[in-house]
């Protein structure tokens, strides 16, 4: 989908190729539109001139909350953290957050909303990495560094390692 100003500029190109002769159809094949598309706006230029092929506000319910609004919210969202909004885990949920918002703007918006909206700002979800708990981060530095190493330098074809007895 391209920006409104160059929707509006590919109107007016194509009014304009057509009254100085260019068939709709070759209009429509250079712009990469339908023939249907140029006759439409061929016509709302002859009723209306070049401001009836600007872009009109598209109607629709208001947003509930500003982009600047929704912006201090996101930054608030982000220093405090999950734990900030009573949260044991520092994982954000889609919930969690619509909930946080709530509770900041007193506005609510459905998971499949809020989603969308997030979406929208930038934020993606992210798929939290699982690790056992009991992990020895020390113990595999160890083996990493030091028995790896050593294994390594046996090699397959070398047989059996000789500090190994048995």
């Amino acid at each position: 989908m391209l920006p409104e100003k160059a929707e509006e500029y590919r109107r007016i190109m194509a009014v304009k190729w057509v009254n100085q002769g260019m068939t709709q159809q070759e209009a429509a094949k250079r712009l990469e539109v339908t023939q249907g598309a140029v006759s439409q706006w061929v016509a709302r230029a002859r009723q209306g001139g070049e401001k009836a092929l600007k872009t009109q506000p598209r109607s629709g319910r208001p947003a509930s909350l500003s982009d600047e609004t929704m912006s201090q919210v996101l930054t608030v969202l982000e220093a405090l953290g999950p734990d900030g909004f009573g949260y044991e885990d520092q994982r954000w949920t889609i919930q969690r957050i619509a909930d946080s918002v709530d509770r900041l703007t007193g506005v609510r918006y459905s998971q499949t909303h809020m989603g969308r909206l997030l979406k929208r700002w930038g934020w993606s979800w992210q798929k939290p990495r699982r690790q056992d708990i009991r992990r020895d981060e020390a113990a595999i530095e160890h083996w990493r560094d030091v028995i790896w190493p050593e294994l390594k330098k046996t090699g397959p074809g070398t047989g059996r390692n000789p500090d190994l007895r048995g």
